[in-house]
């Protein structure tokens, strides 16, 4: 009788194909690192598109109830409300309309308090000299204007369109 005697094959990597492995990985990461922002750089975005979401919803407010409704910023204070039939009081004394979405709340937003908003600062607010913009019956802004939003290295900035009301969000720098 035959014994057949097995041979393990303990053959290993190759240190060339080691360093193709390593190689390419080393390029995925050059290509793919630069695009993923910093938790900041986010929170700048998220904050623009909450503030455009926001003032979509005023407009939409004015549209379909067929009265003015303002989004009234206060910067100082890093957060913004809509109030129905808005006459330019002070801040504090504007009082919110209930939130269309959350029962039991007021339309009252202070963005550092939004989930994962933390670092997000408002710093700058124009809507034709007023830190304000109000939406008539007709979804017609009282004046174009921009809220400016920034976290990290990243500013956004949410304009609204004379006439139309049009909300557009771009990023200014980062």
């Amino acid at each position: 009788m035959r014994t057949v005697h097995w041979m393990a094959d303990h053959r290993g990597f190759t240190l060339v194909e080691l360093l193709i492995v390593i190689a390419v990985l080393i390029i995925a990461a050059v290509i793919v690192i630069p695009s993923i922002g910093s938790a900041a750089d986010m929170q700048a975005v998220s904050a623009a598109r909450v503030v455009g979401s926001d003032l979509e919803v005023v407009r939409s407010l004015a549209l379909t109830t067929q009265r003015l409704h303002s989004l009234v910023f206060s910067p100082d204070l890093q957060s913004y409300k809509v109030v129905a039939d808005y006459g330019g009081e002070a801040y504090a004394t504007a009082a919110a309309v209930p939130h269309p979405v959350t029962a039991g709340k007021q339309f009252d937003v202070t963005l550092a308090r939004q989930n994962g908003m933390s670092a997000v600062r408002m710093t700058g607010v124009a809507f034709g000299g007023n830190t304000y913009v109000t939406f008539d019956s007709q979804g017609e802004p009282s004046s174009a204007g921009t809220v400016t939003v920034e976290s990290g290295r990243v500013q956004m900035q949410v304009s609204v369109a004379a006439l139309t009301g049009a909300v557009t969000i771009t990023r200014t720098s980062g």
